[in-house]
């Protein structure tokens, strides 16, 4: 029998070095979606500009990103490991532009920055790693965000993170203040 569903739409913000995490963010919502979403009749879809976005024309990138997908996301997952991102005419890359927006909107952000190990140095690497600590540094004067060694621990991490800002959005909204985003983020700033 048809039953009714909140949908939360969850946008992963990363630049294009990012892709384990997607798959892990990928498995964390479908097994988020498996052991609760029937019981609480909510379920969480994934969007990405990999996956969400399509072939336009008459704005600037980030825009017609922004107005396709983006700006309907409820929850924010951004990740930063070697790249920052290409700038967008609004912020110095499109992660920053996606984290800004849902800010604005008091949306869930939770941020992360990867300290994986690098197998090789890449062209570019001291000015990329410059602009993500600079970012780090700002954000952090005004946000929560948590930072991870490898793999496994930002699964454990996001898994968390992500059941904390489901039940903090599952609470009746009578009984939740809204508060600004950066109170859903995980971790500690390290300024």
């Amino acid at each position: 029998m048809p039953e009714t569903i909140q949908l939360y739409r969850v946008l992963f913000a990363a630049p294009s070095d990012v892709t384990a995490e997607l798959s892990i963010t990928r498995r964390l919502i479908e097994d988020w979606n498996v052991q609760h979403g029937q019981t609480a009749s909510r379920r969480l879809e994934l969007t990405s500009w990999k996956t969400h976005s399509f072939p336009a024309a008459g704005k600037r990138p980030q825009a017609l990103i922004n107005r396709q997908f983006a700006d309907r996301a409820d929850i924010l997952i951004a990740i930063f490991w070697r790249r920052f991102g290409s700038p967008t005419g609004r912020a110095a890359s499109g992660t920053e532009e996606e984290i800004r927006r849902a800010l604005r909107k008091r949306k869930p952000v939770m941020v992360y920055f990867s300290l994986r190990f690098r197998t090789k140095r890449r062209p570019n690497e001291r000015r990329e790693r410059a602009r993500i600590e600079g970012f780090k540094h700002r954000f952090g004067k005004r946000a929560l965000y948590a930072t991870y060694r490898d793999l496994t621990e930002f699964e454990k991490a996001a898994r968390k993170d992500l059941a904390l800002v489901m039940s903090d959005l599952s609470k009746p909204s009578g009984d939740a203040e809204r508060k600004p985003a950066g109170k859903y983020a995980s971790g500690t700033s390290e300024s």
